[in-house]
Protein backbone atom coordinates (compact mmCIF):
# COMPACT_ATOMS: atom_id res chain seq x y z
CA UNK A 1 0.00 0.00 0.00
CA UNK A 2 1.21 3.17 -0.80
CA UNK A 3 0.60 6.32 1.85
CA UNK A 4 1.45 9.65 0.45
CA UNK A 5 1.44 12.10 4.27
CA UNK A 6 0.86 15.68 3.72
CA UNK A 7 2.98 17.72 6.76
CA UNK A 8 6.37 15.89 7.60
CA UNK A 9 6.50 17.74 11.14
CA UNK A 10 5.56 16.33 15.01
CA UNK A 11 2.02 14.95 13.20
CA UNK A 12 3.02 13.79 10.41
CA UNK A 13 6.16 12.07 11.32
CA UNK A 14 4.07 9.77 14.28
CA UNK A 15 1.24 8.84 12.02
CA UNK A 16 4.09 7.56 9.57
CA UNK A 17 5.77 5.65 11.90
CA UNK A 18 2.67 4.21 13.58
CA UNK A 19 1.47 2.92 10.09
CA UNK A 20 4.85 1.68 9.83
CA UNK A 21 4.32 -0.89 12.49
CA UNK A 22 1.03 -1.68 11.99
CA UNK A 23 0.67 -2.80 8.14
CA UNK A 24 2.81 -3.41 5.15
CA UNK A 25 3.55 0.06 3.99
CA UNK A 26 5.19 2.10 1.44
CA UNK A 27 5.25 5.72 3.26
CA UNK A 28 5.90 9.19 1.28
CA UNK A 29 5.88 12.59 2.95
CA UNK A 30 5.34 15.69 1.32
CA UNK A 31 6.58 18.41 2.86
CA UNK A 32 8.16 21.99 0.72
CA UNK A 33 11.16 23.27 3.19
CA UNK A 34 11.98 19.57 4.79
CA UNK A 35 10.85 18.60 8.37
CA UNK A 36 9.44 20.24 10.59
CA UNK A 37 9.09 23.35 8.39
CA UNK A 38 5.76 24.78 9.96
CA UNK A 39 5.04 25.28 13.44
CA UNK A 40 6.48 22.04 15.05
CA UNK A 41 9.92 23.91 13.46
CA UNK A 42 9.06 26.42 16.23
CA UNK A 43 8.33 24.17 18.90
CA UNK A 44 10.03 24.92 22.10
CA UNK A 45 10.43 21.19 23.65
CA UNK A 46 7.56 21.77 26.81
CA UNK A 47 5.44 19.11 27.64
CA UNK A 48 3.05 18.74 30.16
CA UNK A 49 -0.66 18.22 30.92
CA UNK A 50 -1.53 21.81 32.21
CA UNK A 51 -2.28 24.39 29.92
CA UNK A 52 -5.06 27.32 29.78
CA UNK A 53 -5.63 29.91 31.97
CA UNK A 54 -8.08 27.71 33.97
CA UNK A 55 -5.28 24.96 34.28
CA UNK A 56 -7.51 22.39 34.11
CA UNK A 57 -5.62 18.46 32.77
CA UNK A 58 -6.03 17.95 29.19
CA UNK A 59 -8.09 15.32 27.65
CA UNK A 60 -5.62 12.31 26.95
CA UNK A 61 -2.87 13.86 29.16
CA UNK A 62 -1.67 10.21 30.69
CA UNK A 63 -1.69 9.22 27.49
CA UNK A 64 -0.10 11.66 25.34
CA UNK A 65 2.47 12.17 27.86
CA UNK A 66 3.44 8.52 27.88
CA UNK A 67 2.76 7.66 23.63
CA UNK A 68 5.17 10.87 23.12
CA UNK A 69 8.00 8.99 25.27
CA UNK A 70 7.65 5.90 23.72
CA UNK A 71 8.68 7.87 20.29
CA UNK A 72 11.13 9.68 22.07
CA UNK A 73 12.49 6.81 22.96
CA UNK A 74 12.87 5.91 19.23
CA UNK A 75 14.74 9.10 18.54
CA UNK A 76 16.91 8.71 21.43
CA UNK A 77 17.72 5.02 20.15
CA UNK A 78 18.39 5.95 16.52
CA UNK A 79 20.52 9.39 18.13
CA UNK A 80 22.37 7.59 20.40
CA UNK A 81 21.75 10.54 22.97
CA UNK A 82 19.19 11.62 25.00
CA UNK A 83 15.93 13.97 24.02
CA UNK A 84 14.73 14.98 27.27
CA UNK A 85 17.08 18.26 28.40
CA UNK A 86 14.89 18.08 31.88
CA UNK A 87 12.37 16.44 33.71
CA UNK A 88 9.49 18.51 35.43
CA UNK A 89 7.74 22.38 34.54
CA UNK A 90 7.24 25.17 36.86
CA UNK A 91 3.90 26.29 36.58
CA UNK A 92 3.13 29.94 38.59
CA UNK A 93 -0.37 30.62 39.53
CA UNK A 94 -2.06 33.96 38.79
CA UNK A 95 -4.59 33.95 41.41
CA UNK A 96 -6.68 31.68 43.90
CA UNK A 97 -8.80 30.11 41.80
CA UNK A 98 -5.99 28.71 39.70
CA UNK A 99 -3.75 27.30 43.06
CA UNK A 100 -7.24 25.93 43.85
CA UNK A 101 -7.74 23.79 40.51
CA UNK A 102 -3.48 22.67 40.53
CA UNK A 103 -4.16 21.54 44.31
CA UNK A 104 -7.18 19.63 43.25
CA UNK A 105 -4.69 18.06 40.90
CA UNK A 106 -2.25 16.96 43.11
CA UNK A 107 -4.49 15.04 45.21
CA UNK A 108 -6.40 13.52 42.02
CA UNK A 109 -3.21 12.81 40.18
CA UNK A 110 -0.34 13.14 42.28
CA UNK A 111 1.98 14.70 39.30
CA UNK A 112 2.00 18.70 40.48
CA UNK A 113 2.61 19.79 43.96
CA UNK A 114 3.34 23.03 45.78
CA UNK A 115 6.88 24.20 44.48
CA UNK A 116 6.65 27.89 46.56
CA UNK A 117 3.98 29.92 47.63
CA UNK A 118 3.08 30.92 43.91
CA UNK A 119 3.91 27.71 41.87
CA UNK A 120 3.80 24.74 41.53
CA UNK A 121 5.88 21.54 40.21
CA UNK A 122 4.70 19.35 37.63
CA UNK A 123 6.29 16.37 38.44
CA UNK A 124 4.76 14.86 34.42
CA UNK A 125 6.00 18.12 32.54
CA UNK A 126 9.18 18.22 30.69
CA UNK A 127 11.40 20.24 28.22
CA UNK A 128 12.65 18.41 24.98
CA UNK A 129 15.17 19.13 22.58
CA UNK A 130 12.36 19.36 19.52
CA UNK A 131 14.88 19.90 16.34
CA UNK A 132 16.93 16.79 17.64
CA UNK A 133 13.69 14.56 18.63
CA UNK A 134 12.28 15.40 14.72
CA UNK A 135 15.33 14.52 13.41
CA UNK A 136 15.85 11.22 15.24
CA UNK A 137 12.10 10.37 14.07
CA UNK A 138 12.91 11.13 10.42
CA UNK A 139 16.27 8.90 11.00
CA UNK A 140 14.16 6.23 12.17
CA UNK A 141 11.27 6.61 9.37
CA UNK A 142 14.43 6.63 6.28
CA UNK A 143 15.77 3.74 7.87
CA UNK A 144 12.28 1.99 7.34
CA UNK A 145 12.30 2.95 3.39
CA UNK A 146 10.24 6.13 4.35
CA UNK A 147 10.60 8.73 1.53
CA UNK A 148 10.91 12.86 1.59
CA UNK A 149 9.43 14.85 -1.34
CA UNK A 150 10.50 18.54 -0.85
CA UNK A 151 7.29 19.92 -2.97
CA UNK A 152 4.39 21.52 -1.59
CA UNK A 153 1.12 19.93 -2.47
CA UNK A 154 -2.03 22.08 -3.38
CA UNK A 155 -4.34 19.28 -4.61
CA UNK A 156 -5.41 16.26 -3.65
CA UNK A 157 -5.88 15.10 -6.99
CA UNK A 158 -2.79 15.15 -7.69
CA UNK A 159 -1.82 12.24 -5.69
CA UNK A 160 -4.14 9.54 -7.84
CA UNK A 161 -0.82 7.07 -7.38
CA UNK A 162 -1.29 7.00 -3.39
CA UNK A 163 -3.27 4.73 -2.13
CA UNK A 164 -4.16 6.24 1.00
CA UNK A 165 -3.56 10.17 1.96
CA UNK A 166 -3.50 11.49 5.35
CA UNK A 167 -3.11 15.25 5.76
CA UNK A 168 -1.49 16.49 8.45
CA UNK A 169 -0.14 19.79 6.63
CA UNK A 170 -1.43 22.46 9.56
CA UNK A 171 -2.81 25.67 8.21
CA UNK A 172 -2.12 24.53 4.67
CA UNK A 173 -4.80 21.72 4.87
CA UNK A 174 -7.11 24.74 4.31
CA UNK A 175 -6.00 25.12 1.04
CA UNK A 176 -7.74 22.07 0.34
CA UNK A 177 -11.60 21.59 -0.62
CA UNK A 178 -12.33 18.21 0.28
CA UNK A 179 -11.68 19.78 4.21
CA UNK A 180 -13.74 22.29 3.68
CA UNK A 181 -16.17 21.54 6.13
CA UNK A 182 -13.42 21.28 9.02
CA UNK A 183 -13.90 23.71 11.65
CA UNK A 184 -10.43 24.78 11.45
CA UNK A 185 -9.11 28.39 13.08
CA UNK A 186 -5.14 29.97 12.41
CA UNK A 187 -3.34 32.06 14.50
CA UNK A 188 0.23 33.48 14.04
CA UNK A 189 2.73 32.43 17.12
CA UNK A 190 5.65 33.80 17.25
CA UNK A 191 8.63 33.24 20.01
CA UNK A 192 12.42 34.67 21.06
CA UNK A 193 15.76 33.28 21.79
CA UNK A 194 17.10 35.06 24.15
CA UNK A 195 20.72 35.50 25.29
CA UNK A 196 21.16 35.39 29.17
CA UNK A 197 23.75 37.42 30.75
CA UNK A 198 26.40 35.91 33.02
CA UNK A 199 25.36 37.41 35.68
CA UNK A 200 21.13 36.68 35.71
CA UNK A 201 20.00 33.42 37.35
CA UNK A 202 17.62 31.75 35.04
CA UNK A 203 14.90 29.32 37.15
CA UNK A 204 15.36 25.86 37.94
CA UNK A 205 13.18 24.22 35.53
CA UNK A 206 11.06 25.62 32.37
CA UNK A 207 8.22 27.47 33.53
CA UNK A 208 5.19 28.60 32.58
CA UNK A 209 2.23 31.16 33.36
CA UNK A 210 0.58 33.87 31.33
CA UNK A 211 3.66 33.43 28.84
CA UNK A 212 6.48 30.74 29.17
CA UNK A 213 10.29 30.62 29.83
CA UNK A 214 11.81 26.96 28.36
CA UNK A 215 15.74 26.00 29.22
CA UNK A 216 17.77 25.12 26.66
CA UNK A 217 20.81 23.34 26.33
CA UNK A 218 23.29 26.02 26.79
CA UNK A 219 23.27 28.01 30.00
CA UNK A 220 23.32 31.44 28.28
CA UNK A 221 20.32 31.11 26.51
CA UNK A 222 16.46 30.56 26.41
CA UNK A 223 12.95 30.93 24.51
CA UNK A 224 10.28 32.62 25.42
CA UNK A 225 6.80 32.28 24.14
CA UNK A 226 4.26 32.56 22.66
CA UNK A 227 2.37 35.06 20.69
CA UNK A 228 -1.44 34.86 19.63
CA UNK A 229 -1.83 36.51 16.64
CA UNK A 230 -5.71 36.42 14.82
CA UNK A 231 -5.31 39.64 12.98
CA UNK A 232 -1.76 39.68 11.21
CA UNK A 233 -1.34 36.19 9.05
CA UNK A 234 1.73 37.27 7.18
CA UNK A 235 4.71 35.45 7.53
CA UNK A 236 7.10 38.62 8.28
CA UNK A 237 8.72 38.33 11.73
CA UNK A 238 7.94 41.39 14.34
CA UNK A 239 10.49 40.87 17.29
CA UNK A 240 9.47 43.98 18.70
CA UNK A 241 6.18 43.24 18.64
CA UNK A 242 6.73 39.76 20.12
CA UNK A 243 8.95 41.05 22.69
CA UNK A 244 6.41 43.83 23.42
CA UNK A 245 3.83 41.62 24.26
CA UNK A 246 6.09 38.80 25.83
CA UNK A 247 8.09 40.12 28.10
CA UNK A 248 5.18 41.84 30.26
CA UNK A 249 4.06 37.88 31.32
CA UNK A 250 7.49 36.90 31.10
CA UNK A 251 8.18 39.53 34.07
CA UNK A 252 5.48 38.66 36.39
CA UNK A 253 7.11 35.32 37.62
CA UNK A 254 10.69 36.41 36.21
CA UNK A 255 11.80 40.00 36.33
CA UNK A 256 15.19 39.64 35.50
CA UNK A 257 13.77 38.80 31.41
CA UNK A 258 14.12 42.91 31.02
CA UNK A 259 17.76 42.26 30.94
CA UNK A 260 17.16 39.07 28.34
CA UNK A 261 18.70 40.23 24.62
CA UNK A 262 16.92 39.00 21.95
CA UNK A 263 18.83 36.98 19.69
CA UNK A 264 16.65 35.78 17.25
CA UNK A 265 12.69 35.44 16.60
CA UNK A 266 10.64 32.68 15.09
CA UNK A 267 7.22 32.46 13.16
CA UNK A 268 4.62 29.66 12.49
CA UNK A 269 1.24 29.52 11.91
CA UNK A 270 -0.94 26.99 14.19
CA UNK A 271 -4.22 25.69 13.76
CA UNK A 272 -7.08 25.09 16.11
CA UNK A 273 -10.26 23.33 15.83
CA UNK A 274 -13.10 25.72 16.72
CA UNK A 275 -15.35 25.26 19.96
CA UNK A 276 -12.29 22.35 21.11
CA UNK A 277 -9.00 22.28 22.14
CA UNK A 278 -8.69 18.41 20.88
CA UNK A 279 -7.24 17.60 17.37
CA UNK A 280 -9.40 16.23 14.14
CA UNK A 281 -8.36 12.86 13.42
CA UNK A 282 -10.67 11.08 11.57
CA UNK A 283 -11.44 9.86 7.95
CA UNK A 284 -12.58 11.97 4.94
CA UNK A 285 -13.53 9.35 2.47
CA UNK A 286 -12.52 6.29 1.47
CA UNK A 287 -8.82 7.81 0.67
CA UNK A 288 -8.18 10.64 2.63
CA UNK A 289 -7.77 10.75 6.39
CA UNK A 290 -7.05 13.91 8.49
CA UNK A 291 -4.57 14.24 11.53
CA UNK A 292 -4.60 18.34 12.03
CA UNK A 293 -5.39 21.05 14.87
CA UNK A 294 -2.98 20.54 17.35
CA UNK A 295 -3.36 24.05 18.88
CA UNK A 296 -0.51 24.27 21.10
CA UNK A 297 -0.67 21.14 22.57
CA UNK A 298 1.32 19.40 19.57
CA UNK A 299 3.83 17.89 21.49
CA UNK A 300 1.46 16.49 24.04
CA UNK A 301 -0.75 14.72 21.31
CA UNK A 302 0.63 14.36 18.01
CA UNK A 303 2.07 10.89 19.54
CA UNK A 304 -0.72 9.42 20.81
CA UNK A 305 -3.29 10.62 17.83
CA UNK A 306 -1.07 9.46 15.20
CA UNK A 307 -1.29 6.04 17.29
CA UNK A 308 -4.93 6.48 17.29
CA UNK A 309 -5.09 7.27 13.56
CA UNK A 310 -3.16 4.45 11.99
CA UNK A 311 -5.45 2.09 14.48
CA UNK A 312 -8.53 3.28 12.87
CA UNK A 313 -7.22 3.05 9.35
CA UNK A 314 -6.34 -0.18 9.84
CA UNK A 315 -9.58 -1.23 11.28
CA UNK A 316 -11.23 0.68 8.23
CA UNK A 317 -8.94 -1.55 5.77
CA UNK A 318 -9.46 -4.42 7.48
CA UNK A 319 -13.65 -3.63 7.28
CA UNK A 320 -13.31 -2.48 3.31
CA UNK A 321 -11.14 -5.95 3.09
CA UNK A 322 -13.83 -8.00 4.93
CA UNK A 323 -16.79 -6.19 2.75
CA UNK A 324 -14.97 -7.06 -0.50
CA UNK A 325 -15.03 -10.87 0.40
CA UNK A 326 -18.60 -10.75 1.35
CA UNK A 327 -19.87 -9.25 -2.18
CA UNK A 328 -17.52 -12.02 -4.16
Amino acid sequence: MRVAIIGAGLSGLSVAWNLLQKIPCQITLFEKKGIGAGASGIATGLIHPYAGEQVRRSAFATEGIQATKELIAVAEEKLGEKIILQQGIIRFVQNEEQRQMLLSHFQTFGDVRPYSQNSFWIESGMTIDCPRYLEGLWQALFEKGARLVLQEVTDLNSLQNFDLIVVTAGAGAKQFPELASLNLSVLKGQVLKCRVPEAVVLPEASAICKGYLALTQERNTCFIGSTYQRADMSEHLQPELAKAELFPKIACFFPSVADLTVMECRAAFRVTRQGHYLPIATKINDRIWVLIAMGSRGLLYHAYFGKEIAIKICQSLVLCKLNFCSLG
